[in-house]
This record gives structure tokens, C-alpha cells and sequence, in this order.
């Protein structure tokens, strides 16, 4: 959704120009400029706002030691959700199903990782999901967004902690073009 604090610095700056063409509208003309001018000013408020809410969260995240996680802790997930990924995250999860095809045991439980990307250019509140295995970890996709900020501030006081989560997780699908592979967090 696109609220003033997300608008682009182009918007901002049609809405001053226009604030300045409506300073000659007949009738009208003081009236629309301090509605435009209102606007804008609003926009550059919740911008500035919402830099100040980043850059605490990026301050916080500086303190956080460097390495591998002191613990793990493990959350429950109440009602089960599938991730959100792309084509892109496909090949990763073939390689977790590849793994554990040869490696685990039948009916050896599987689980994810959750993890914060507060620089993810596409949304600050991101939690990225990586499936772990006997050698590592690999990513799988993301939290669907409509999620994605209620755990980012679950996850927060953990991540601070230095704590890994992981969650239960489920590989779903054929790998096919008609029914991709999937993960089932829950």
C-alpha cells in the first residue's frame, strides 16, 4: 500500500509544482496551493519518520554479535502459512529435497530458519526463510508480506539476543511446472 511516507521523491515534487501553477487558478487558487503544500509537507514528515524507525532498527541490529547464533530457539506457529517464493527460490528448494533424499532418514523432521533483512529494498520489515540441513542452510523464499511485519517484531527481541528461530517446516510439490515445490512453515 502507498502511504505518504513511501511516495517517490518525483511525486513530491510534482505536488510542489503544482502547489505553485495553483497560486494562479481564479477563485480557487490560495486554496488548492495549501492543499497541495499540505500533502507534501505530509509526505516529508512520515518520510523522515519512517528513516528514523530504519535507521534505529539498522543501530540495534549493528549491536548483534557477528557469527554463528549462541542458541536456537524454536516458535510455534498457531495456524500454518506456505512462504512466499518465486521461481527463483526453486533451485534452492530442489537442493534441500536433494539432500534429504540422500542424507535423512524417512519421516526425519525438517525445519527453517527465520531471519530478518531489514535492507531488503523491497520491504524493511522482510524475513527471509532458510531451510537448514546437515551442511548448511538454504534460502527458500520469504514471509508472505501481509506477515511479514507482526513476526519481524516477534523475531526482533531473538535476533537482538543473538538466538536462531526455527520453526517446523514442510516441503510441499513435485517440483513440476504444474505443481513447483513449496514450503509449509507449521
Amino acid at each position: 500500500m502507498l502511504s505518504p511516507a513511501t511516495w517517490p521523491g518525483w511525486f513530491r515534487g510534482a505536488l510542489l509544482v503544482a502547489a505553485f501553477f495553483s497560486l494562479f487558478l481564479p477563485h480557487i487558487g490560495w486554496l488548492a496551493t495549501f492543499t497541495f503544500l499540505g500533502a507534501a509537507l505530509i509526505s516529508f514528515r512520515a518520510s523522515a519518520a519512517l528513516g528514523r524507525e530504519d535507521a534505529l532498527l539498522r543501530s540495534e541490529l549493528l549491536e548483534v554479535p557477528v557469527g554463528e547464533p549462541v542458541s536456537a530457539v524454536e516458535v510455534e506457529i498457531e495456524h500454518p502459512f506456505e512462504v512466499y517464493a518465486t521461481d527463483f527460490h526453486q533451485a534452492g528448494i530442489l537442493a534441500v529435497v536433494e539432500a534429504r533424499a540422500a542424507l535423512s532418514e524417512p519421516g526425519e523432521p525438517l525445519f527453517a530458519s527465520l531471519e530478518l533483512e531489514p535492507n531488503n529494498p523491497f520491504d524493511s520489515n522482510a524475513v527471509r526463510v532458510e531451510l537448514l540441513f546437515y551442511y548448511g542452510s538454504q534460502k527458500v523464499g520469504y514471509l508472505p508480506p501481509g506477515l511479514s511485519r507482526g513476526w519481524a517484531a516477534q523475531l526482533r527481541p531473538h535476533i537482538l539476543d543473538a538466538e536462531q528461530v526455527i520453526v517446523p517446516a514442510t516441503i510441499l510439490g513435485a517440483g513440476s511446472r504444474a505443481d513447483p515445490w513449496r514450503v509449509r512453515l507449521g
